[in-house]
């Protein structure tokens, strides 16, 4: 009787074993269980520098052949040394909008503090005296048209000087002025290269003494290299033949930074060095920047 009972104990046994493992599936091991980790993003690409980044050089600013994102509103503030007393204090507003990312159109104007001691000239003028004047300075307008669009864009435009200075008190010519430029720019990540020609049409200073005016001709050059996120240096040169009998060839160079504290500020400073005549021993530039 033990027998039986026995053998039928063990069956069930193994019954009640089978039927807890089926109902409790095999646990894997740790080695199965652990996802594989996830594989590292590709690092973002770096965009271009804009337009939005600009060479401080008025002539060179307007020529580049990239446009604003929307709007640039500078105020800025010079101090070009002549040497023996002379100088010129500006302080004027830089405006630029883009239309249909094709054309953009600006502008500049300002206040004048103008001195000159005797024999420096002005307008190709040579002074009998000193002159100590100030007052509105002359009107910038100008527009241009990218022509080809792509990797190295090429712009060309116009300038029109309107003789809103008086020339009376040698802080203008009193005549209009109007050039002709053309610029190309290689954008880069880290450094985009800048270059621009111009032909600028000089009318004759509307005062007796001053210098017939001329047809002169430039050439320019730049680099905006980018040192981090916030912080750019600018390096940039101009040379242009003669405006005024009279007068010399300009010719400056000029190193400067771009410091962008947010997204839509920047602070720019500078210093152009003359190495001719016709330039000042040295131009000291100030911007405060918005830009969208």
């Amino acid at each position: 009787m033990n027998e039986p009972r026995s053998r039928f104990r063990s069956a069930a046994r193994a019954c009640t074993l089978l039927l807890l493992m089926s109902a409790f599936p095999a646990i894997p091991s740790a080695q199965e269980t652990a996802a594989p980790p996830p594989a590292a993003p590709p690092p973002a690409a770096q965009p271009e520098i804009s337009g939005d980044h600009r060479l401080v050089l008025f002539e060179n600013f307007i020529s580049d052949a990239a446009l604003v994102r929307s709007t640039w509103l500078e105020a800025r503030a010079d101090y070009a040394d002549y040497g023996n007393g002379g100088h010129d204090t500006t302080t004027q507003a830089i405006v630029a909008f883009s239309l249909a990312d094709k054309v953009e159109l600006g502008g500049s104007f300002g206040y004048l503090d103008r001195e000159r001691s005797e024999d420096q000239t002005i307008f190709g003028e040579r002074l009998g005296s000193d002159v100590s004047n100030n007052g509105f300075s002359d009107v910038n307008v100008y527009g241009k048209f990218v022509f080809k669009p792509g990797k190295r864009p090429w712009a060309a435009g116009f300038l029109i000087k309107f003789p809103t200075a008086d020339e009376k008190e040698l802080l203008g010519s009193g005549a209009a002025d109007y050039e002709l430029f053309v610029g190309n720019r290689r954008p880069g990540t880290r450094a985009t290269w800048i270059w621009n020609a111009a032909v600028r049409f000089n009318g004759d200073p509307d005062f007796s003494g001053g210098g017939s005016g001329q047809t002169s001709a430039a050439a320019a050059g730049g680099l905006i290299m980018k040192l981090s996120y916030s912080w750019a240096f600018l390096a940039e040169a101009r040379y242009e033949t003669r405006r005024y009998d009279g007068d010399d060839n300009y010719f400056a160079l000029m190193p400067s930074v771009d410091f962008r504290p947010t997204e839509n500020i920047a602070l720019r400073l500078g210093a152009a060095f003359g190495l001719t005549d016709g330039a000042p021993n040295v131009d000291y530039t100030f911007g405060f920047v918005f830009h969208m």
